[in-house]
């Protein structure tokens, strides 16, 4: 039987590309930083560790047969020591600019150098990022984006994996590089409508200006080069908007996602949530094991506040990828074996949810229960602040 390694395989694409293989009958195996918070489905063998350990990766790659390479980051630095340590069957989720450069080409060229038996998929714009109007959308009716007029023919990451399965499972794909697009071009503004009337809400665009666009993305963390280079690419959009391409329909055999189709499935992101749908969602997500579905409910600024939890001390962090990364380090050494959940409990504006964690020792092997009460603020359809109380009996 197939075995395949997923990198990336809790993303956006990722998720969907171990559907994928797993509906085919295919072992999936996947590299993961953190596997309690992982949540895939529970026939996905876990590998520990960060896609730039060459150790890890290693481990990740012994006796598969192919595998699905995301490179995490905007510069290739690293990975001209990962390369050699993949499978000889690679399927590289690259970019429509690869090539004029940059770190897809940098990586494709790797893989060439490193003789592997390649297949590029080349997507140009996803439409999952226009989650990142979602917020405007909840907040109020207007939209400001740069350049409203680009034109962009969006993906769905749903086309997008599906190639990549189609790639990873039939050798005919080996050499071959994919060029991916959506089946028309949107400008911005039809974009924004679009998701307007998935979601039933009249909304405005306002244009900003690529210096007002350029200083958002600095502020929400940007690197200069990228910001420098995302609003230069938006500006000559508008005369020259994106190609599309009909590749997806001759692979799969249908036709491609629209971008209707995409937003339709997304609307409830771009609605306000009650808090009995915030808090449904977050335990029907934690239950599932989906963290990062669960974090997708929090604010990005949102608080919490999380007593006992490191050495007897409050730990308070702000920003959901705090959270995140406080949650690593609170699972350091500890195997979770079972989860039980009551809940939610609903008062106005706040929730409650209980959870009894079965857990064991990874150093001695020593097993406990751990219970903990999580009380939840929502504000504007999502958590703002959750407060954390953990109860761990004593040993007999």
């Amino acid at each position: 039987m197939t075995t395949v390694l997923v990198t990336g395989a809790t993303g956006r694409v990722g998720r969907h590309v171990v559907a994928g293989l797993r509906a085919a009958g295919v072992t999936v195996r996947a590299l993961v930083r953190t596997p309690n918070l992982a949540g895939p489905p529970p026939d996905v063998e876990l590998i520990q560790g960060d896609l730039y350990d060459v150790d890890a990766v290693r481990r990740a790659a012994a006796e598969v047969d192919a595998a699905f390479l995301l490179w995490p980051s905007f510069d290739a630095a690293g990975a001209e020591d990962i390369v050699p340590e993949l499978p000889r069957r690679v399927v590289y989720l690259s970019s429509l600019n690869a090539s004029s450069g940059g770190v897809w080409g940098d990586v494709e060229e790797l893989l060439r150098k490193a003789d592997k038996d390649w297949t590029f998929i080349r997507p140009g714009g996803f439409a999952v990022n226009a989650q990142g109007w979602a917020r405007e959308f909840r907040d109020g009716d207007v939209v400001r984006l740069p350049y409203p007029e680009a034109g962009r023919s969006l993906i769905h990451e749903r086309d997008i994996a599906a190639v990549a399965v189609l790639a990873l499972l039939d050798d005919h794909h080996i050499g071959q590089t994919y060029e991916l697009t959506g089946p028309e071009v949107l400008t911005q503004a039809a974009q924004v409508e679009t998701i307007a009337r998935a979601v039933g809400k009249d909304m405005r665009v306002e244009g900003l200006s690529g210096d007002e666009a350029r200083q958002a993305m600095l502020d929400q963390g940007a690197d200069q080069a990228v910001a420098d280079s995302a609003v230069t690419y938006w500006a000559s959009l508008v005369d020259n908007p994106e190609p599309v391409t009909n590749t997806v329909t001759q692979l799969t055999g249908r036709p491609a996602l629209t971008f209707a189709d995409w937003a339709e499935e997304h609307a409830d992101e771009f609605r306000r949530l009650s808090t009995a749908e915030v808090a449904d969602r977050y335990v029907a997500a934690l239950t599932a094991g989906r963290v990062d579905e669960a974090l997708a409910l929090a604010a990005t600024d949102s608080v919490r506040v999380a007593p006992l939890e490191t050495d007897g001390n409050e730990v308070e962090v702000k920003g959901v990828q705090a959270v995140l990364e406080n949650a690593r380090r609170a699972m350091v050494g500890r195997e979770i074996l079972g989860v039980d959940i009551l809940g939610p409990l609903l008062s106005d504006d706040r929730f409650a949810v209980r959870f009894t964690f079965d857990q064991r020792d990874t150093a001695t092997g020593q097993r406990s229960q751990v219970t903990k009460l999580s009380l939840c603020t929502v504000e504007s359809g999502q958590i703002t602040r959750e407060e954390v109380f953990n109860y761990t009996p004593p040993h007999s």
